[in-house]
């Protein structure tokens, strides 16, 4: 019996090979995200339960008290105020990562001058007191002139989230014994018609085998950077932030070496 390759009236065998294609590669992403959702939401389950169970508890000592002296009143009090911040950040970011994705009006572009931007929130975050122990730097270059289409405050929101991560893996504020001022960097260039923005920092790095999942729903920093420090959140920062700039036709990029530093840069298309 003789082979034959069956093809459809009007329809050529090359695209229905690229067709095959494009179908399998879909499919294998449809299963990546599949299986990229489900361990998201047991990490996150992991994250909700334990602020909880520890609320529950808290509620159950007091209840237990007949007559609880004011200073455990003041505690449990404590206890319960930091594990519902923590609740209601999770719980934020939970929600905040599905609107980026799945709510289109929930953005709201505007053309702005780049560099005026990038200058005024640069010193801006000189007013944080929580960097008055980091040596700041704006390194743009020279001659920018150019217009982004943006939402102005998620592309904050991202920023935000890389600067605030720079802060938190420090040198500094990983080892306490550090005297010496990290340096976190704002740097501006123009390549190829796109403006890319980056967070630099001197901290400890992260390791190579780890920076392709860094983006990932499922990834948090913190093991890579501080190993053996445990858990320092849901991992949904950089997801947001990926989302977000994805959103503006743009790319988010990680690269890192250990002992020496991270940077974080953002490319997004200006306008011509």
């Amino acid at each position: 019996m003789s082979n034959k390759t069956f093809v459809l009236p009007g329809i050529e065998k090359n695209t229905i090979e690229e067709l095959s294609r494009q179908l399998i590669k879909a499919n294998a992403e449809l299963k990546e995200l599949q299986e990229e959702r489900e361990i998201m939401f047991a990490n996150i389950s992991h994250d909700l339960r334990a602020p909880m169970t520890a609320i529950r508890s808290a509620v159950d000592l007091a209840l237990s008290e007949k007559n609880p002296s004011n200073e455990e009143l003041l505690s449990i009090i404590e206890l319960i105020d930091r594990r519902s911040k923590t609740l209601e950040s999770l719980v934020n970011d939970m929600y905040y990562l599905y609107s980026v994705n799945n709510v289109p009006k929930s953005f709201e572009f505007e053309e702005i001058e780049a560099i005026p931007f990038l200058e005024e929130y640069f010193f801006d975050l000189q007013t944080d007191s929580r960097f008055d122990s980091f040596d700041t730097t704006l390194d743009i270059e020279p001659g920018i002139d150019c217009v982004i289409n943006i939402d102005v405050q998620k592309i904050i929101r991202v920023l935000d989230n890389l600067f605030s991560n720079a802060i938190k893996y420090s040198k500094k504020e990983i080892d306490k014994t550090v005297t010496e001022k990290s340096t976190i960097k704002l740097k501006v260039r123009l390549e190829n018609e796109k403006l890319k923005i980056s967070v630099i920092d001197n901290g400890p790095g992260i390791p190579e085998k780890d920076i392709p999942y860094v983006f990932m729903r499922t990834y948090t920093v913190s093991d890579a950077r501080t190993p053996g420090n445990g858990k320092a959140g849901s991992g949904l920062g950089l997801a947001i932030a990926k989302a977000i700039v994805e959103k503006h036709k743009g790319n988010i990029e990680c690269r890192s070496m250990q002992g020496r530093g991270t940077e974080f840069m953002i490319s997004l298309p200006i306008n011509i």
